[in-house]
């Protein structure tokens, strides 16, 4: 079976580190109802709305495939 490396570790009730076995921890803090900021692990930063962080995975998804996404 393979071990699941990956986990998401709440660091305060507004804030998580998402672990992905010791390659990289960025913290998503959640700023208000509609922002958030992720800061990596060299302490860059970005403030990002709750709907595009909610994108990422299809973002992943959209680079990764060879077909073009018109409509998300």
């Amino acid at each position: 079976s393979v071990l699941n490396i990956y986990m998401i570790q709440k660091l305060s009730s507004d804030s998580v580190r998402l672990c992905c076995n010791g390659q990289g921890c960025p913290v998503v803090k959640k700023i208000n109802e509609d922002q958030y900021e992720v800061t990596d692990d060299f302490g860059n930063k970005i403030l990002v709305r709750k709907a595009e962080l909610a994108l990422m995975t299809d973002a992943i998804t959209a680079i990764d495939s060879k077909q073009q996404l018109i409509c998300g």
